[in-house]
């Protein structure tokens, strides 16, 4: 008797962080919720479970490595989290014994936020309560289950750097400087003051740039939430070099995803760059000005959403918000 063959299958889970709260990538086939997609024999796990992410959320995912033991000094490369082997039923193709081996493959969305498939095949991204209330096989059930328990961990950053206070405090110092010019009264704009205005911001992002170049995204964990908050503000305030401004939107996402970012901080440069893009918004946080005099949010791409949207990011009903800005605006 040959040597056993093998027939392997691969499932993959796309996971989206929604403000705080994780949620998986699910098809909806007529009635039925469908977690996680199959490969079949003939390709690389990897290969095929990043392919099958893409063709389900319509989005690029970034597969993650196994979760570790809290402590664990080594990063890990992103790789099968499980693979389960099992005698597989005859097969009268072969006469030799073969086994099923099952990958299970996990992965992570950092812009879940354009809506992706067709009517008779809609992928939507569900709260683990969904699933719950859903008449799951038993060992879906229980693995979601687990997959859920484990992202949060999973998605983190690993090794987190010690704090660079020094680091963190010219961050500051650039957000005391951005501010210093933006918040002058509208009567005291002075041709002189919006020249210092474009300065300011025009070596702002120069220096964002450098940083970003030598050091990576500056996330909480690198210094600390005041000054990943200033680092946000330099790349909101990036308007005029909009490639860039992208790619720190790009960034600023997975820093979102690995919980080293302040989720409404990406909602906030989402709207921004897609404005600058000459799209609609999604969470309705750049207001303009009405015929009226009164501010308006820009153009929204799913109004019947935006409230939950916001909602789920922490950010208050749009009225409230609109009325905050406009009385700050006085």
């Amino acid at each position: 008797m040959g040597d056993s063959a093998v027939h392997e299958t691969t499932s993959c889970y796309a996971f989206a962080r929604f403000g705080k709260q994780w949620r998986l990538c699910v098809l909806r086939l007529e009635d039925e919720l469908v977690p996680g997609g199959h490969t079949q024999d003939g390709e690389d796990p990897l290969t095929a479970a990043v392919r099958e992410m893409l063709e389900k959320t319509g989005h690029q995912a970034r597969l993650l490595p196994p979760p570790l033991p809290d402590g664990y000094p080594h990063p890990a490369a992103p790789s099968v989290w499980h693979v389960v082997s099992t005698p597989a039923a005859a097969d009268s193709r072969c006469d030799r014994p073969h086994m099923h081996r099952h990958h299970i493959v996990v992965g992570v969305v950092d812009r879940p936020l354009a809506a992706h498939g067709t009517p008779a095949r809609t992928s939507q991204w569900v709260e683990r309560s969904v699933l719950d209330r859903r008449g799951l096989p038993e060992d879906t059930r229980l693995l979601v289950a687990e997959l859920f328990g484990v992202i949060d961990r999973a998605a983190a950053l690993r090794p987190r750097p010690a704090v660079d206070e020094v680091l963190g405090a010219e961050l500051l110092r650039r957000q005391e400087e951005d501010q210093a010019v933006r918040l002058v009264p509208v009567a005291g704009r002075t041709p002189e003051l919006m020249e210092r205005w474009r300065a300011v911001d025009e070596a702002n992002t120069t220096w964002l740039r450098e940083l970003i170049a030598a050091r990576g995204w500056p996330g909480e964990a690198l210094v600390g939430r005041r000054a990943a908050g200033a680092a946000w503000l330099l790349a909101q305030h990036a308007d005029r070099q909009l490639e860039f401004q992208q790619k720190c939107l790009e960034l600023l996402a997975a820093a979102v995803t690995a919980g080293d970012a302040d989720p409404q901080h990406g909602a906030l440069l989402e709207d921004r760059v897609l404005l600058a893009q000459g799209q609609r918004q999604v969470f309705g946080t750049q207001l303009a000005q009405g015929p009226d005099g009164t501010l308006v949010p820009h153009p929204v791409r799913s109004p019947d959403e935006v409230e939950a949207l916001r909602a789920a990011w922490g950010f208050e009903p749009l009225e409230a918000y609109i009325r905050q800005v406009s009385a700050g605006l006085r």
